[in-house]
């Protein structure tokens, strides 16, 4: 009997003869909502009521010293005091706002640190500190990621450690994706975790990623309702993170009339817990040489979501490696690896980490241009990762945290690609063809196209002063 989790997956995979955009007739599926529609666009951040306490974080980042492949190879860095300016640097190489573009008649589109599917950005920051945290301000802080600025929601927590608190709000990814949006939220909060964790570590703080808590008290301690915005994870600044709330917090609003998915409601509900468990373990390090003395704070404002790649373009075979073996470091979610132009190692697809036995052999280009729905980039990307997994081993939370991991993994190939001197950007696929083509009982969970970028991309700007960008379209 298929779980919660099983099902969502079944009812929003994508096959031939069916539009992305059509649902599959079952009852357990919105029917009567068309997706895209620009009329009900969704609000790009929370709003709060203007009379709640505001503290500006300081505009001025704090430097870090550190190579940015260090810092994802785990090599410990020099340890920088965790302060009002160090919080606001984490938050915004996390979500700050570093670019925008202006797309009439629709308003202003905010891109942040972190790419998203879709640009649409379904996540919130929020910040608990208990009392006695040093210089930081005692209380529960929603993260304003257009002014860089904490909005105090709520009264401080009981607890150790200063914990910053990731919720998904599915309407925001809904509207695009329908219900399979709800795979969406935690593909793009691993992707804003890779660069969350890397910008603490760069600082030589500690910081615990935990996944299993208390849902509804976390929920409770942010103001999220549960239906249009729940908990998705919880990272830890120096111990226990403090999520017993003094007080129920003010909920502020998500949308002016936000839409429940029903049957995500009840996925990730499915999936609570009621007590904190352990946080998710420190790999080790694995140091590998570079010669880029850039950090990952300008790592991380250079990168962006590659929309077309060059696939005259190939890369060296270190990079593949050097990505895979990085990007995996403490992840177990299954990885296969699809060749299209590296050197020194023939077009096939591969099983990571084996690259001498190939799973198919030969040119991937078009079986990719197919597989992800005829978007460009899995044809002319150098190589593509494709996370996958059993889903009968899977229930409703390891659903969750495996979708997360292969987010991480797709986050910190970004960071990477963009350190090595290429580029990327997460994909979407035709789920019916992933068994076959991977030849084994698999879903996927994530493509990740790593290849040349087409064009310069445009550095992102600091807090307050975002870079206005065009759209690029895609090549297809």
């Amino acid at each position: 009997m298929e779980n919660a989790a099983q099902t969502l997956h079944r009812l929003t995979s994508y096959e031939p003869g069916r539009e992305w955009t059509d649902p599959i007739a079952d009852p357990r599926i919105v029917q009567d909502f068309s997706p895209n529609d620009f009329s009900r666009l969704p609000w790009f951040f929370k709003r709060f009521s203007p009379e709640l306490p505001r503290l500006p974080l300081p505009p001025s980042l704090p430097p870090t010293s550190s190579p940015a492949l260090d810092v994802l190879a785990g090599v410990p860095a020099p340890a920088l005091p965790l302060d009002l300016a160090q919080l606001g640097r984490i938050l915004f190489l996390a979500a700050g706002v570093v670019r925008t573009t202006e797309r009439p008649p629709h308003g202003t589109w905010y891109f942040r640190a972190a790419g998203s599917a879709g640009a649409r950005f379904p996540l919130e920051l929020y910040v608990a500190v208990p009392a006695g945290s040093g210089s930081l301000p005692p209380g529960v802080h929603w993260y304003d990621p257009a002014a860089h600025a904490l909005v105090t929601v709520g009264p401080p927590p009981t607890g150790d450690a200063p914990a910053i608190i990731t919720t998904g709000v599915p309407w925001r990814t809904g509207w695009r994706y329908r219900e399979r949006g709800y795979r969406h939220v935690y593909w793009d909060a691993g992707t804003m975790l890779s660069q969350l964790l890397t910008a603490a570590a760069a600082a030589g703080l500690p910081a615990d990623l935990y996944t299993k808590f208390a849902d509804h008290t976390v929920a409770s301690l942010v103001g999220a309702d549960g239906v249009h915005e729940w908990p998705v994870a919880v990272v830890a600044l120096g111990g226990a993170p403090a999520l017993i709330p003094g007080a129920p917090a003010a909920p502020g609003d998500v949308d002016a009339a936000p839409m429940e998915f029903p049957l995500v409601t009840a996925t990730q509900h499915a999936g609570d817990d009621l007590v904190l468990g352990a946080p998710w373990p420190s790999p080790s390090p694995s140091p590998v040489p570079s010669t880029d003395s850039r950090t990952i704070d300008e790592i991380i404002l250079a990168r962006g979501s590659t929309r077309r790649m060059n696939p005259s373009s190939g890369v060296p075979l270190t990079t593949l490696t050097t990505s895979m073996q990085l990007a995996l470091r403490g992840i177990n979610v299954p990885h296969f690896v699809a060749a299209h132009a590296v050197d020194d190692l023939a077009p096939a697809l591969y099983r990571w980490p084996d690259l001498s036995t190939p799973i198919r052999s030969g040119s991937q280009r078009d079986d990719l241009y197919r597989i992800a729905l005829d978007q460009g980039l899995a044809r002319d990307a150098a190589f593509v990762a494709i996370a996958a997994a059993d889903l009968t081993q899977l229930g409703p939370h390891s659903y969750r945290e495996a979708q997360l991991a292969s987010g991480l993994v797709e986050g910190r190939l970004h960071l990477l690609a963009y350190a090595l001197g290429a580029g990327a950007s997460g994909m979407t696929f035709m789920d019916s063809e992933i068994p076959t083509y991977l030849a084994a009982p698999l879903e996927a969970l994530i493509f990740t196209c790593v290849g040349i970028p087409d064009y310069k991309p445009s550095v992102g700007g600091t807090p307050g002063a975002p870079v206005e960008v065009r759209r690029v379209a895609p090549r297809d």
